[in-house]
């Protein structure tokens, strides 16, 4: 209770002041994302701190952002899109804190044979809102992949995962929080790809306001910062209870006690990281977001960033209290107690710093030598170079001089490209330019040549150096040889291509009729249940033709099983001529043919088997002149399924044959 006492004491100290109104809009609707407010509400925390605080749920038509810029409302929530606002568009926007230390934004879809890597997303269409466009670590790992905007389609996002079922979309962004949830509650099987697996671990639900805010009303953001934070930290702690308020106050989207539950334990994780305080935002963390919008391209204009006025720094103490309202004798004993401290501690330290002056002498000598040593390790055994403005090397190492086969005399004064090869496009040096003359680290694989033509590849970071006046002095690489790793990718390339062409090989020959060189019975029977399936699940009809070489138990009684086979392959290939590129086409058995025609009803396949029968009926067939078939049709319907369909047929088949052959009967 230590933050309430400092907001009581702050409120003592200055105020008789009435409570002040506070506007908090909301990025979505009420749910436990937002639940350290709706405590510090509803326990009163803000009321201790003089504060009526008006929590507003998001609303479609309401650029939050703007509103809190041009001082519509007071304070709101964002993602990380809030740096990209600050840099392009509202530079008076300040952080206050960060929630959650990663972010819950995650790509979903259901689980799909052709959804199984970053890879697949390519050409598939994504559903988001606007600000989750631009969200850093969903367009960095998609970028990781070399995924551009055009990789894939953005629509208008309905925040309900029941379009990725009905088809409306392939991948949404969600909370890993909320979606999978519900997936999971469907008896739904999902897949997820989290940007924290592609080591993009962003910030989330990041509470900020204007400067102009903190300028006029600064008391009143310190309450209002101190309070959510005990709110935040009370309801992390209290989940059941943090639970029932919101069961009772802000359900409005009448969620389960069990999916809050869910929410409230998957948010703790990602708000509490070892070693790193609730709700802190680091100006490190801050600049490695502006790199990835940079990378991506995303920041319209260099920026000079004062990280002190865009991250708020909390008092987190009494500063806010008057010194002149402090009682003059506890002043005037308080400094003199502190004086004779001083005096004492002063005596000391000029004691202590004689005495371990010599101490310190020998352990810096000792530490000379020992960051001599591993100098001299790093030399040999890390290829490192450095070179000026202008791309001059400077220094190379002596694992540099042996994995290029250079001497260091050879290589001093001349560029990179001494050793370049040919084959990588200019594109990418020209990338790499720009990267690290922009002020920003390059890292990327490169193919290079040895001294004696050799070709060797490396894995090289660059990163520019600056003097204090934040200039560009020089440039440090770092390289690690990988010829063997690119060796071994190249083979498992040209062994997955070679495992591929052969599967497809003995897949076909799995499906394949080996006489006639069509589908096989196995083929037929897999067709006939897809197509069954599309039936049921979409109404799509379909309709099967059987046919029935005439009298061909007396062609290989009379001219041999050669000529017979001869005559199969023949009736197979003027069949495979005439159906469409969607019919399919097998042997049945024997000389019995399937013909399956989807969306074809009994009309349309009729039509077909007519001209097939008459085409057969036309050709002269070496050995046997002449050669008829007979066919029978039948169209699914709702008092047929997947095996009565071919009984039909089938009978359809036996009266084309009773009625004198060479027909088609339906």
């Amino acid at each position: 209770m230590q933050k309430t006492i400092f907001i009581l004491l702050f409120f003592v100290t200055f105020a008789q002041a009435q409570e002040r109104n506070v506007t908090l809009v909301l990025p979505w609707k009420h749910q436990f994302q937002f639940a350290g407010y709706y405590i510090a509400k509803e326990l009163g925390f803000y009321k201790e701190a003089g504060l009526n605080v008006h929590i507003k749920e998001y609303d479609l038509k309401r650029d939050n952002t703007k509103a809190v810029s041009t001082q519509d409302v007071d304070f709101g929530i964002g993602h990380s899109s809030l740096i990209l606002d600050k840099l392009n568009k509202y530079p008076n926007i300040v952080l206050l804190t960060a929630i959650h230390q990663s972010s819950p934004l995650v790509l979903l879809s259901r689980k799909r044979a052709d959804i199984t890597s970053l890879k697949d997303i390519s050409g598939k269409k994504i559903m988001m809102s606007r600000d989750q466009t631009y969200t850093a670590s969903i367009n960095a790992m998609l970028s990781s992949e070399n995924l551009k905007a055009n990789s894939y389609k953005v629509i208008d996002t309905s925040f309900n995962p029941i379009d990725l079922i009905n088809g409306n979309a392939d991948l949404m962004m969600s909370y890993s929080s909320n979606e999978p949830f519900a997936m999971k509650e469907k008896g739904l099987e999902y897949t997820i790809f989290d940007p924290k697996d592609y080591d993009f671990n962003l910030y989330s639900d990041i509470l900020f306001t204007s400067s102009q805010m903190i300028k006029n009303n600064p008391d009143t953001v310190e309450a209002f910062y101190q309070a959510t934070m005990e709110g935040w930290e009370y309801a992390y702690s209290h989940i059941d209870e943090s639970i029932e308020i919101i069961l009772q106050n802000y359900n409005t989207q009448s969620r389960s006690k069990k999916a809050l539950a869910f929410e409230a334990n998957t948010l703790k994780k990602l708000a509490y990281q070892e070693k790193i305080p609730f709700g802190n935002i680091s100006d490190i963390k801050v600049k490695e977001i502006i790199d990835i919008y940079h990378i991506l391209g995303l920041i319209t204009k260099d920026h000079k960033i004062d990280y002190s006025k865009f991250i708020y720094q909390s008092s987190n103490n009494l500063k806010f209290k008057d010194t002149k309202e402090i009682d003059n004798f506890n002043f005037i004993f308080l400094y003199s107690i502190y004086f004779k401290i001083l005096i004492i501690a002063l005596l000391l330290t000029i004691f202590i710093g004689f005495y371990f002056k010599r101490r310190m002498d020998k352990v810096l000598a000792l530490k000379t030598a020992q960051l001599n040593k591993q100098n001299n390790i790093f030399n040999k055994n890390i290829s490192s170079s450095k070179a000026d403005i202008n791309g001059k090397i400077t220094y190379v190492s002596d694992a540099f001089c042996y994995i290029s086969g250079y001497t260091r005399e050879e290589i001093i004064g001349k560029t990179h490209s001494i050793s370049r090869d040919k084959e990588i496009p200019s594109d990418i040096y020209k990338d790499l330019w720009m990267t690290i003359s922009s002020g920003h680290s390059w890292r990327g694989e490169l193919k290079n040549r040895k001294k004696d033509g050799s070709p060797y590849w490396v894995d090289t970071v660059i990163s520019p150096i600056f003097d204090s006046k934040n200039n560009i002095i020089e440039y440090d690489s770092i390289i690690t040889d990988v010829t063997l790793k690119k060796v071994l990718e190249e083979f498992n390339k040209k062994l997955e291509i070679e495992v591929k062409e052969r599967t497809i090989v003995l897949e076909n020959l799995a499906i394949t009729d080996k006489l006639t060189n069509i589908y096989n019975r196995l083929r037929l029977d897999q067709e006939l249940s897809y197509n069954y399936k599309n039936y049921l699940r979409y109404d799509k009809i379909y309709s099967i033709i059987l046919i029935d070489i005439d009298f061909f138990k007396k062609v290989n009684d009379t001219y041999g099983h050669q000529v017979g086979d001869e005559v199969l392959q023949k009736v197979s290939f003027i069949m495979k001529e005439l159906i469409r590129s969607t019919d399919i086409l097998g042997r049945w058995g024997g000389e019995e043919f399937m013909i399956i025609s989807p969306n074809t009803d009994l009309n349309g396949a009729y039509t077909l088997t007519q001209n097939i029968r008459s085409n057969i009926e036309n050709t002269i067939f070496d050995s046997v002149n002449k050669v008829t078939i007979s066919a029978g049709i039948a169209q699914i319907n709702s008092n047929l399924d997947e095996k009565s369909i071919i009984t039909k047929a089938d009978e359809a088949l036996y009266r084309a044959k009773d009625n004198g052959r060479n027909r088609v009967e339906k």
